[in-house]
């Protein structure tokens, strides 16, 4: 038996891969969540916005587990990996949002619908915040006609990005969208709606408590395996080996999640797969979306490619004459797949 502990994206797709792999062990999920399986970009968007409803976030129907020979256990805790009788142990545990006392967070479905509530009873609200949770709440809270004031840390939004370029744009765009951006942190103004957007923490206790390693993550092998034979870690808990980069990475994003899932499944079903992809993630603001390929740690250098105020940019980040990531906006399938080639090799070539 294949026991997952933790219900989020990760593990349907590790469930999806692993039956289409003609993998046939029996499989028990044991979630937190009332809800089965769901995406969390719409939380912070179109299901905020009143533009989707809680069946069109899950990944499937919950009856698809049944008829996959998955016991999708909802709303259940593990309290200890030594609970979970199964041959190979997946810990997808996720993460939790870091708490502001006086603050409303998202990182659930509920969460979402309560934001979604507070927001149809207030006028004003205060979004603490400059990355991915911070930046989509203002921009939807907005779009639902409140007055919004984001506060937030750094110089700039998206401020790990480090996209100087893309962050000025937006800012642009958020000022033109009438929110007040207080960038380098500041006085927090009361009012009506309260939310934190300032991280998550890993869930790594079940891990710990197991005697696993354990660093900004669970620490896994480019095969998602720990150091015990048969126990394995994916998703926002997964400290991962990228072989790409020769190091170890964490990764907090949908696409992320979504491939440890699916490269999961396929290993365990027996085939010869491992983390093996340049990473990239999304967002979007207002109508605007960007997305960022490959990790820019170390670079030394950028190129600017168009203009990320317009409706087509790339932003190149370099290491060493080597382009290692890259920010963009408006560019076709082709166009950027030749840019993951390009940050590949850029990449593969670093010493």
């Amino acid at each position: 038996m294949i026991g997952i502990i933790g219900g989020g994206l990760a593990s349907a797709k590790l469930v999806e891969a692993y039956r289409e792999a003609g993998g046939d062990d029996a499989i028990t999920i044991w979630s937190q969540d009332p809800h089965g399986p769901y995406h969390r970009p719409p939380l912070s968007k179109r299901l905020l916005r009143g533009e989707a409803e809680p069946a069109d976030a899950l990944v499937h129907p919950v009856d698809w587990y049944a008829e996959h020979d998955v016991d999708l256990r909802l709303g259940e805790t593990v309290a200890s990996l030594g609970d979970v009788e199964a041959e190979t142990v997946v810990i997808a545990t996720g993460a939790r949002p870091r708490h502001l006392d006086g603050t409303v967070g998202l990182r659930t479905l509920d969460d979402s619908l309560e934001l979604r509530r507070l927001a149809g009873e207030s006028q004003t609200a205060t979004v603490i915040g400059g990355g991915f949770i911070g930046c989509e709440v203002t921009a939807s809270l907005t779009q639902l006609g409140l007055q919004v004031t984001q506060i937030v840390r750094d110089p700039m939004v998206f401020a790990p990005l480090q996209a100087p370029p893309l962050s000025e744009a937006l800012h642009d765009i958020y000022l033109e969208h009438g929110v007040d951006q207080r960038l380098g942190a500041g006085e927090i103004p009361p009012a009506d709606l309260m939310v934190a957007g300032i991280g998550v923490v890993p869930n790594v206790e079940l891990a710990q408590e197991a005697g696993l390693e354990v660093r900004s993550g669970v620490v896994v092998d480019e095969r998602f395996q720990t150091a015990r034979p048969g126990v394995y870690a994916i998703g926002d808990v997964a400290e991962f080996y990228d072989p790409l980069y020769r190091r170890h990475r964490r990764i907090e994003h949908w696409s992320n999640a979504a491939y440890h899932g699916t490269t999961l499944g396929q290993i365990l079903a027996g085939e010869e797969a491992r983390y093996d992809i340049v990473s990239a993630f999304f967002s979007e603001e207002f109508g605007k979306s960007f997305k960022a390929f490959g990790d820019a740690t170390g670079h030394d250098s950028t190129a600017l490619e168009g203009d990320f105020h317009g409706d087509s940019a790339v932003l190149r980040l370099r290491k060493g004459g080597h382009v290692i990531a890259a920010v963009l906006t408006g560019q076709d399938e082709d166009a950027e797949d030749a840019l993951k080639a390009e940050i590949r090799a850029g990449a593969a070539a670093v010493e």
